[in-house]
């Protein structure tokens, strides 16, 4: 064979094995991330990410919502980076599956802002929900019918307030749904006697928030654990994370990004998040 046509072979081969090795270094280090799930974890996950690709930008997050379930298994299947959940996962969803705690969450009961009621026992939100207290002079409020409103099923703040609240009971039967956290913020600030729950990171100043068990929902509170409805955000992946997307994750977990989490979790403002569970966030808001 002529020499000039083997080192031509040769150079062509080289080349290929060069571009096979960046696109599998590619792959491992994909500059495209994406999550999604809980929608109580959205502002804090988007937070994160905004600031992480001021710090990175080469690198494109994406988040999107559902719900923890959907977290869960759109992780599990490969369709995401990462997943994000509100509440624990079970033993045989956490099978295969690494979860990173990136903050705590607490459920804040409100009510609309006319309400003259200022706290509430986790007994009398269980007779609220389960049908057994049905006027708000029942918990020293106006002699007026109570209108409950939970979250959509799916929802890990609702599996989570009823693994706080219900104690295996279920809620009474004509109980007014609302999708969303958002949705259901918007419910109560419109509905004069309603009560509802919602993630922390949602609350605004259109509605009020009630102590539980006569203790505020604060920094401190959520820290310590006196406040009574305090839980995690997790990010979960599939097996063990590399690349931008474990840097992403250390990122989110160091004194940097829990200083985001907590802005984000505790300084509400009178509009402090809509939230649309179709969007992505990045450079271009895509």
């Amino acid at each position: 064979m002529d020499l000039n046509v083997k080192y031509l072979i040769i150079t062509v081969v080289v080349i290929i094995l060069a571009v096979g090795g960046y696109t599998v270094l590619n792959l491992d280090n994909s500059n495209t991330i994406t999550i999604t799930g809980s929608t109580s974890a959205y502002p804090v996950v988007e937070a994160l990410a905004n600031a992480y690709m001021e710090k990175h930008p080469n690198v494109h997050i994406t988040v999107s919502g559902g719900d923890s379930g959907v977290g869960i298994t759109s992780v599990r299947s490969g369709k995401v980076d990462i997943g994000t959940s509100s509440r624990n996962l079970t033993n045989a969803e956490s099978e295969g599956l690494t979860q990173y705690v990136i903050g705590n969450d607490a459920i804040s009961i409100i009510v609309n802002d006319k309400n003259p009621v200022n706290t509430i026992s986790l007994t009398q939100l269980e007779g609220i929900y389960t049908g057994n207290i049905t006027n708000w002079n029942q918990v020293g409020g106006n002699n007026s019918s109570i209108t409950p409103v939970t979250r959509e099923v799916g929802s890990g703040t609702r599996a989570d307030f009823e693994n706080f609240i219900l104690n295996n009971k279920s809620f009474e039967s004509s109980i007014q749904v609302a999708t969303f956290n958002y949705g259901l913020l918007q419910t109560v600030a419109v509905t004069p006697n309603s009560i509802g729950y919602i993630a922390h990171d949602y609350l605004n100043n259109q509605v009020k928030l009630l102590e539980v068990n006569d203790i505020p929902l604060t920094e401190q509170t959520v820290t310590n654990g006196s406040y009574p409805l305090t839980r995690q955000l997790l990010f979960i992946v599939k097996g063990t994370p590399t690349g931008n997307i474990k840097d992403f994750i250390d990122f989110s977990i160091s004194p940097e990004g829990q200083s985001i989490v907590n802005n984000v979790e505790y300084n509400y403002t009178t509009s402090n998040v809509v939230y649309n569970p179709t969007s992505g966030i990045g450079p271009s808001g895509g």
